[in-house]
């Protein structure tokens, strides 16, 4: 965490083409639905205040050389908040197998000068694994830090025969 922003990291072990989705922070109201915005490896949900959740791929959710568009998740009466909301999404459609490191920014902020800049600040921020296991993060506004090292959850145990 770094002012309004979240670096999240996950080691993902899937079987090949399992679907993997990140989810950023709802935002809700009972006025109107939020509104919705999304391109390639972002989403982002505004409540007509201002208030703002984003979601952006930084590392790992590339498939086939691309990012796979956002999504923005309406909702109608799901949330203790408000009436209406709506959740930033991004998919990693076909997991490739084994263990994927994906780095997602998110953020949850009212401040105009980062909601109404959120699409060009996502693509500032930068996560670099190192050979220690360790991944160095970049913030949109320039701040670094090191995270880790991260290691590999080991695998579920089979579920017992009832």
């Amino acid at each position: 965490m770094h002012g309004p922003w979240e670096m999240r990291l996950h080691l993902v072990q899937a079987s090949a083409g399992i679907s993997v989705r990140e989810g950023g922070w709802a935002v809700a109201c009972d006025e109107a639905p939020p509104i919705g915005d999304s391109g390639p490896g972002w989403a982002v949900a505004r409540r007509r205040d201002g208030l703002t959740s984003g979601l952006f791929g930084v590392l790992g959710w590339e498939e086939d050389g691309r990012l796979p568009d956002g999504e923005v998740e309406q909702a109608l009466d799901r949330n203790a908040v408000g009436r209406h909301s709506a959740t930033p999404l991004l998919r990693l459609p076909h997991h490739p197998g084994g263990t994927r490191l994906l780095a997602t920014l998110v953020v949850l902020t009212s401040d105009p000068r980062i909601r109404d800049d959120l699409p060009r600040l996502g693509r500032l921020a930068h996560a670099s694994p190192a050979p220690d296991g360790t991944i160095g993060i970049g913030f949109p506004d320039g701040w670094s830090t090191r995270a880790g090292p991260l290691s590999p959850v080991p695998p579920a145990p089979e579920p017992s025969a009832v």
